[in-house]
């Protein structure tokens, strides 16, 4: 069996910050941009974005992927970018057959491509566009455990060099952002702690009461940006660990954390 290591298949977590992230020199950027130079390069790419959110689950369909600008109000040169992925038929169609071999009803969507939750981290990490990217989406009514659910269905990809990948922001307060270089408050990096501490444990039962955190609410008014976390939690596998690759705080409240999940050796 090829393991994840000689394949470039595994399960990772990104943050994709604001979307200015995709022209800024900070401490994320650099680290995306280095992120493959340590890895072996992945056969293909599967992505969940909370910036494409359903009713159900949704899987594009093979082809080429729009580049969404789904934002607004940024400098002229973000709305120029294009990520120019493909969703090749093979790659959706493996994954296709392992959700409804998981009893997952889902349809396929030729119209979304790729939001920037999606296409910024890729496009730092992953700049040539030239391996076959497949999204799935998140389903209005995910919960921490149906996300780990559905990662550990797809889990299987990561033999066939597939790099499974959730995409979001370990704390993510628009509301309470402030100028890039700010202290950042312990109410932000208390919640990281707790996340970091539970992900240890190897347990998704951690997660079971996610309004029992510290700070829950003022560090995710909603949980769209945090619950792909889990979904690359559970495609780590039975016996997870996860490892933290990078941490560093844009706009003083915005964590970008960035996690390997792997089988405990």
């Amino acid at each position: 069996m090829v393991t994840d290591d000689q394949s470039g298949g595994g399960a990772v977590f990104l943050a994709h910050g604001a979307p200015s992230l995709a022209l800024e020199d900070t401490a994320a950027s650099r680290f995306l941009k280095s992120f493959a130079a340590g890895r072996p390069r992945p056969e293909s790419i599967l992505i969940l974005s909370p910036h494409w959110e359903t009713e159900g689950l949704k899987l594009s369909a093979p082809g080429p992927l729009r580049t969404y600008h789904d934002f607004r109000g940024f400098p002229a040169p973000l709305y120029e970018i294009s990520y120019p992925a493909v969703a090749g038929e093979a790659e959706v169609g493996a994954v296709a057959h392992l959700l409804e071999a998981g009893g997952h009803d889902f349809q396929m969507d030729s119209r979304w491509g790729l939001d920037h939750g999606a296409w910024v981290p890729l496009s730092l990490a992953f700049p040539d566009a030239d391996i076959p990217v497949t999204a799935l989406s998140l389903p209005h009514d995910s919960t921490p455990a149906t996300l780990f659910a559905l990662g550990r269905i797809l889990a299987p990809l990561k033999e066939k060099g597939v790099l499974i990948v959730g995409s979001g922001s370990t704390t993510h307060n628009l509301g309470e952002i402030r100028p890039q270089g700010s202290a950042v408050p312990d109410w932000t990096t208390g919640f990281d702690r707790w996340l970091d501490k539970g992900l240890q444990s190897g347990s998704i039962d951690w997660f079971g009461e996610l309004g029992s955190a510290p700070d829950f609410r003022r560090n995710h008014p909603t949980e769209d940006h945090l619950l792909p976390l889990f979904f690359a939690f559970g495609a780590g596998g039975p016996e997870t660990t996860a490892q933290l690759l990078h941490r560093s705080y844009e706009y003083g409240t915005l964590s970008m954390s960035y996690y390997d999940f792997a089988p405990r050796s």
